[in-house]
């Protein structure tokens, strides 16, 4: 709901980590309609590849959220062996404290404050104490928004 969307590569053998964000605005507006953030998954990952140096022997878990489903498609399209899990442990873990970093990076708040907050219920509560002045922090291009937008009674 609040943020960007983190992407977490970890190889588990040797506890290497690379991360990146596809920032909100990917959320909002005509970037949310064309789908820029697939894009955007696509040059975190082929960064990440780079980076980790991971060669195509190696099995890779991916995420089965949807802003990942392109990632997918690509990395199996390069002939890497792809697997579509739910990511939990570590991996999970890293994903959740870069997350909050980027929600204190953004201005959302303190550290302390987005801890707080860190469920649906959460960050409603926070955006209805100023939503005229938070709602900046959302990703607005999702059809649930208006669903959201109406739970918090604006």
């Amino acid at each position: 709901m609040l943020g960007g969307v983190v992407i977490v590569m970890r190889r588990v053998e040797t506890g290497e980590v690379y991360s990146g964000e596809i920032s909100l605005e990917y959320f909002r507006k005509d970037k949310f309609k064309e789908k820029s953030y697939l894009d955007a998954s696509l040059k975190i990952i082929a960064k990440g590849i780079k980076k980790l140096d991971i060669k195509t022997k190696e099995s890779l878990y991916v995420c089965s959220g949807y802003v990942l489903s392109s990632i997918r498609e690509y990395l199996r399209s390069k002939g890497y062996m792809v697997t579509k899990k739910k990511i939990t442990g570590i991996t999970q873990d890293i994903a959740e404290k870069e997350f909050k970093n980027s929600l204190v990076e953004l201005g959302v708040g303190s550290m302390s404050e987005v801890e707080s907050m860190r469920s649906y219920y959460g960050y409603i509560e926070w955006l209805k104490k100023d939503f005229p002045a938070r709602e900046k922090y959302v990703k607005t291009g999702w059809s649930s928004w208006a669903k959201w937008k109406k739970d918090i009674n604006v």
